[in-house]
């Protein structure tokens, strides 16, 4: 007669895990972190790139606004072409369609720009010089030619 080894124990070759609570296999779910369990993952560094790159950005565009509102409160004031034209027209009592100057005048004591009236089929140039400038006011002279 031949012998027979007797038969493996229950699990083998591991031995059985016992069942955690509700039915979880091997001992339950994990451990919550705080409570000794595992240690918190280490925080995600964001980049500071983008932070850097919008503080940039918003310096130099409050430098532009203060910029340009420093120039709109000290920068010399100016009177439009049409605003000339009007007043030459008001001085010489001809309607403002008459008179066309080339450009705006600049508010600088001593600037000049040359405007030209028709009346009566009459040409006429016109010198308008600024004689003084005080605040938002501009005061010229209108010069026959």
């Amino acid at each position: 007669m031949s012998q027979q080894a007797p038969p493996p124990p229950a699990g083998f070759p591991y031995p059985s895990m016992p069942q955690g609570p509700a039915g979880m296999p091997y001992g339950g779910p994990p451990p919550v972190p705080g409570y000794g369990g595992y240690p918190p993952p280490p925080p995600v560094r964001k980049s500071s790139a983008g932070k850097i790159i919008g503080i940039v950005v918003g310096v130099f565009v409050a430098i532009l606004v203060a910029l340009f509102a420093l120039a709109m409160v000290f920068g010399s004031p100016t009177v439009t072409a049409d605003q000339v034209e009007q007043q030459i027209a008001q001085q010489y009592g001809v309607d403002p369609s008459q008179v066309t100057c080339p450009s705006s005048l600049e508010g600088e004591v001593g600037a000049t720009i040359t405007c030209t009236g028709t009346d009566a089929g009459t040409t006429s140039t016109l010198l308008v010089r600024v004689t003084a400038v005080q605040g938002d006011t501009v005061n010229f002279d209108i010069i026959p030619q």
